[in-house]
């Protein structure tokens, strides 16, 4: 089909040479949500070096993701940055060698792994919980946002390598990891750069990526000649390829070791710090949090069965997934000519599935600003548009550790309404900072709290 005589989406305007470049970086979302608002769900947005076309309905999200993924791609600067760090890893691979590693990796996300690493996840987070209990005792401002990016990183650690890591070690990774996530945001708008030019901060990023390198690799090693397969890395290892009968090389089992601990790491950690600066601020939905645990749990630990009548604690994970999705931003490079809502989408032509904004979509959400986990209820779901909620993505590269992602939050969630009254700090408002993905800028403060009666700690 010619779509030549179609027109290309409306422009946003701005200054001559570096067009809305300056109002983007100051405003953000406001100026995005502004420009829809004026424009339309889909439009151009020029960066004045370069520019992209942003989609903010869900029926876009099902051309470009779903109907049509053939005709779009993982291409352009924000890719090619990504991959300096997560080399061929499911995130980024495309084709044939995408099929071939989904084949081989969704077995480890299947329902019975995920219940055999129920009792080792809430082993890493009652490890983590037990530095919470000065901050509790003394009332001290406590930066629950930092502690979540800590305990995620026990959590993937113990999931993901079983034993492999000493403490030390992994505050290390987690302090590399951190570095590297914020640094891959710079890498993107300055990949175009000459290699020799020099770039603050590229050298450190070269470093980190080394270190991770290491670890894994030499974790790796010591997995092969061991018979242990307790955690997501051995059952990588013992993956076999249905179709060829290959195992994967240590090339390409560190790089879906990496990017399933990144994204295990990042999102839930900035999924809960949102969710607690919601509640906070509505300590009613926390309540009732605290309630639906206490009917269901009591005192004991939880298990994979308590995650299915744990509703309210999904719902409020989802409702902070919707005003807050860490993954902001879904880029994808058109292969070839295509039409999005009566406009021309021209090959080469990157374009944007902005999660933010089909979040916050008013023709899509009611009251989209406000926090309201009952919004995700089967009653309250019906009828909505099935590409309307995406933090993971969508289509066929629906990210596979979704599942893993919520039930981690969930056992969270759980442990902390078990053990803690958490209340904001008046004066303290977290604000968002817009990297690699939306985090707290300067951290989400509470007052921490203990229960009259503990819960129950698992015991070796």
């Amino acid at each position: 089909m010619n779509h030549s005589a179609l027109a290309l989406p409306p422009k946003v305007s701005g200054v001559p040479l570096v067009s809305a470049l300056p109002r983007l970086l100051k405003d953000r979302f406001e100026f995005l949500e502004a420009a829809r608002q004026r424009l339309g769900d889909i439009y151009t947005l020029d960066l004045g070096f370069s520019d992209a076309i942003i989609l903010s309905h869900p029926r876009h999200v099902q051309h470009v993701l779903v109907d049509h993924a053939r005709k779009y791609f993982k291409g352009g600067a924000i890719w090619e940055s990504m991959r300096t760090f997560l080399g061929n890893g499911l995130p980024v691979s495309e084709g044939e060698f995408w099929k071939r590693q989904r084949r081989m990796i969704q077995p480890a996300f299947h329902h019975q792994r995920l219940i055999a690493l129920t009792e080792k996840m809430v082993e890493a987070i009652d490890e983590s919980l037990a530095s919470w209990e000065q901050a509790a005792k003394t009332g001290a401002p406590f930066d629950i946002a930092g502690a979540f990016s800590r305990m995620t990183m026990n959590v993937m650690v113990r999931a993901m390598f079983g034993s492999g890591l000493e403490a030390g070690e992994a505050e290390r990774v987690g302090q590399a990891l951190a570095y590297i996530i914020d640094y891959l945001m710079v890498g993107m708008m300055t990949k175009s750069l000459p290699e020799w030019l020099p770039i603050p901060g590229r050298a450190r990023y070269q470093q980190a990526v080394q270190y991770i390198d290491e670890v894994v690799l030499r974790i790796i090693e010591r997995g092969r000649a061991s018979a242990e397969e307790d955690n997501l890395l051995s059952l990588l290892l013992h993956a076999v390829d249905t179709e060829s009968g290959e195992r994967m090389t240590n090339a390409q089992l560190r790089d879906e070791a990496v990017s399933l601990f990144v994204a295990g790491y990042e999102t839930t950690a900035v999924g809960l710090a949102w969710a607690f600066h919601l509640m906070t601020r509505h300590p009613e939905v926390f309540q009732r949090l605290r309630t639906e645990v206490d009917e269901v749990l009591g005192q004991r630990v939880p298990g994979f069965a308590d995650l299915r009548p744990l509703t309210h604690a999904r719902n409020v994970l989802q409702e902070s997934l919707r005003l807050y999705p860490p993954a902001y931003w879904i880029p994808r490079t058109a292969t070839e000519e295509d039409e999005i809502d009566g406009y021309r989408i021209p090959a080469g032509k990157m374009v944007v599935a902005f999660t933010y904004l089909i979040h916050h979509n008013p023709d899509v959400w009611e009251q989209p600003e406000r926090f309201d986990p009952d919004r995700f209820t089967p009653e309250r779901s019906e009828g909505r548009h099935k590409q309307a909620w995406i933090p993971f993505g969508a289509g066929q590269r629906l990210c596979i550790g979704r599942e893993f992602s919520l039930m981690e939050g969930q056992l969270i969630l759980a442990r902390i309404a078990q053990r803690y009254d958490v209340s904001a700090i008046p004066g303290r408002e977290a604000r968002i900072h817009i990297g690699t993905s939306i985090r707290a800028k300067n951290g989400v403060w509470v007052h921490l709290k203990a229960r009259t009666r503990p819960a129950q700690v698992r015991t070796a």
